[in-house]
């Protein structure tokens, strides 16, 4: 099954120039993979209520021509079959005026909310969703991120109420947010990334304490956020 998602942008979608936000971009593509969980029935409020939650461990979105100001936006996503025992995909074509601006990958597991640990995808999910035996990407397999050990600048962010979504975990969303406030100034001002990559290693809470650090390696922008223990959540790399 793919599912079709209209999506009129407002106003704080949009830089100056008159283009998307990388935000907003995965902001409809994230929309979108709701539009289908609640076409199927899988209504994700209520399933994290019986104990059973769909987590995101990874994004890869590559950004072909940044939607603009006026445009047509419409996006296309369907789940794949599993990728493992505990994991399965999901992919994205978002369209602007009828024209492809961007595809993305992402990686979910169904995680027991009560031991905070995966668990088996049962075969019947794939059957409810009617997963689709095709990719995004000629090569399947998301790129590895970095391993970063030397960092040119960090910032102490503070979690607020507002970043908690509903598995009381800083949204999804939120972690690139981090990201774009820890980079440096002239490399914000470009905002000219085509490719985001976001590793999700735990999940941040509202009483913890992040640090994001700041590394440039083989041509990417990589903001790795720490907990206070030094504990690494989520890695993110832009290009």
């Amino acid at each position: 099954m793919i599912v079709e998602f209209n999506y009129n942008p407002i106003l704080e979608d949009f830089n100056k120039n008159r283009t998307l936000k990388i935000p907003a971009i995965m902001k409809i593509l994230e929309n979108a993979g709701t539009k289908h969980t609640d076409a199927v029935g899988d209504n994700i409020l209520d399933s994290s209520n019986k104990g059973l939650t769909w987590i995101l461990t990874d994004w890869y979105v590559e950004i072909k021509s940044c939607p603009t100001y006026g445009d047509k936006i419409l996006s296309k996503t369907w789940s794949q079959f599993t990728t493992t025992t505990f994991g399965c995909a999901r992919d994205f074509e978002l369209y602007a005026n009828e024209k492809l601006a961007a595809i993305a990958s992402t990686r979910w597991v169904l995680l027991d909310l009560k031991t905070e640990r995966p668990t088996k995808i049962d075969r019947e999910w794939f059957t409810i969703y009617q997963s689709e035996d095709k990719s995004v990407f000629d090569n399947p397999r998301l790129p590895k991120t970095e391993t970063v050990t030397e960092f040119l600048s960090e910032k102490a962010l503070e979690i607020r109420r507002g970043d908690i979504d509903f598995n009381d975990h800083v949204h999804n969303l939120t972690y690139l947010d981090y990201a774009l406030e820890t980079i440096p100034q002239d490399v914000y001002d470009k905002m000219d990334f085509t490719k985001i990559r976001i590793s999700y290693k735990s999940a941040v809470k509202q009483n913890d304490k992040i640090v994001c650090k700041y590394a440039f390696v083989n041509e990417k922008h990589i903001v790795n956020i720490f907990d206070q223990n030094n504990e690494l959540k989520t890695v993110i790399e832009l290009s």
